[in-house]
């Protein structure tokens, strides 16, 4: 590889030419490079006219000066305006403009902005163009920059495919989740489907259909406390204990995901088991309470979070463990555990309200398939994640190769 050392200002120009009317307004984000302001969910207080902005050209790359160091640049696919805040560089012949976007995400590159940023504070920091010109640098020859760049754009096509694949997958499976889990759909073999008015029931769940039960949820089990009288020292080694994000996050609790704490002998805490739910009991919003997820290991002397709360059933003879994880976490279902929470600015759900949830359950056997269509779509999802992270890799590997060469120091001033 042929590699060129140069000042930035060989290699970009700054742009200061006024704004035109009718052309987007565009941000520079932190993680998604240059965003049309419109896209974004933030309120545009600004009153400055097209012209009071600055001209930014498909091929420019803008960038944040005060956030420069932290990788807040893009690279512009259109022609559009910009704050006149941030610094607009145009690349020259001898510099690839995609090669110079993947370029300046480099931890090398990253280094070089904060070193030749200045300010009186850390968050004070800025990076004028004068300065950014004066940093040096090492490039490869123009047609080395264009492989690349190449190499590196396939790798995030690769990505953004995966993840339009994943989000399809997920609505996909939220769809088919919302008509099994309310009746609406009805698998093979298992009856009608709930119609209002025609087929079905009115319940406390809504329609389901005539062959379901509308169960109350306190009628299935009894609930019990996580950890009590614990202070921080106690955290840190000894059982395992389920944490609050495990549940959180998780339809099934993940066996991986625990922390420890200490127990003693003539404590009487209460220990999980296979089958085994669990709810969280506050959020600062009413749809993010009462989360839950099931056991579905086999364990031993691992305790429950304290500002969660367990619910073990009598028998599962009546509501199958792998159901019950998607039931709880249906839209339906999430919506009546919101309306029984407590709260005015943050929302709790004490053990008493979710006993008073109702439920709608068909047969055991009809439970066991419905469980099963929809695990399937989510191990078909967690598949698919396994592949982006893989890509993520991918890429991190191809930056680190591809982009990393010798490390200029910085000159004296």
């Amino acid at each position: 590889m042929t590699i060129n050392q140069l000042h930035l200002g060989n290699l970009f120009r700054s742009r200061r030419e006024p704004g035109k009317p009718g052309l987007p307004v565009i941000s520079v984000t932190m993680h998604d490079g240059l965003v049309h302001r419109d896209a974004l969910d933030r309120k545009d207080n600004s009153t400055l006219a097209p012209e009071e902005h600055l001209l930014v050209r498909k091929g420019d790359i803008a960038y944040n000066m005060m956030r420069m160091w932290q990788g807040a640049f893009g690279l512009a696919e259109t022609d559009g305006i910009v704050s006149p805040a941030y610094v607009v560089v145009i690349p020259q012949k001898d510099i690839d403009p995609l090669f110079a976007a993947y370029w300046f995400k480099s931890a090398r590159m990253i280094y070089l902005f904060w070193a030749y940023s200045y300010g009186i504070t850390g968050d004070r920091l800025r990076l004028y163009y004068k300065d950014f010109a004066q940093i040096p640098v090492n490039v490869p020859s123009k047609p080395e920059q264009e492989r690349i760049g190449r190499v590196l754009a396939t790798t995030d096509r690769a990505i953004a495919g995966m993840d339009k694949l994943i989000a399809a997958k997920r609505t996909l499976k939220k769809g088919l989740a919302q008509q099994l889990l309310t009746g609406k759909y009805r698998l093979p073999g298992f009856g009608e489907p709930a119609v209002e008015g025609k087929v079905g029931k009115d319940s406390k769940c809504g329609w389901i259909p005539s062959d379901w039960e509308n169960v109350q949820f306190g009628t299935l089990g009894s609930t019990y406390t996580g950890l009590a009288c614990k202070t921080k020292e106690d955290f840190g080694d000894g059982y395992p204990y389920i944490p609050y994000l495990n549940i959180f996050d998780n339809t099934y609790i993940d066996p991986t995901r625990m922390d420890r704490v200490r127990i003693g002998t003539d404590e009487r805490q209460h220990t999980v088991q296979y089958g085994d739910i669990f709810f969280t009991t506050s959020s600062e919003t009413r749809l993010e309470v009462g989360m839950a997820a099931v056991m579905l290991s086999e364990v031993e002397s691992t305790y429950l979070n304290s500002f969660c709360f367990g619910f073990r059933l009598n028998s599962f003879d009546r509501l199958w463990p792998e159901f019950a994880g998607h039931l709880l976490r249906g839209s339906e279902t999430r919506r009546a555990i919101a309306r029984l929470s407590q709260g005015a600015t943050r929302y709790n759900l004490p053990q008493s309200c979710i006993k008073e949830l109702y439920i709608p359950l068909p047969s055991l056997l009809e439970q066991k398939h419905i469980a099963a269509l929809l695990g399937k779509a989510d191990r078909e999802i967690a598949l698919l994640e396994k592949k982006l992270a893989a890509l993520h890799e991918l890429k991190k590997g191809l930056m680190q190769k591809l982009l990393t060469g010798p490390m200029p120091a910085k000159e004296s001033a």
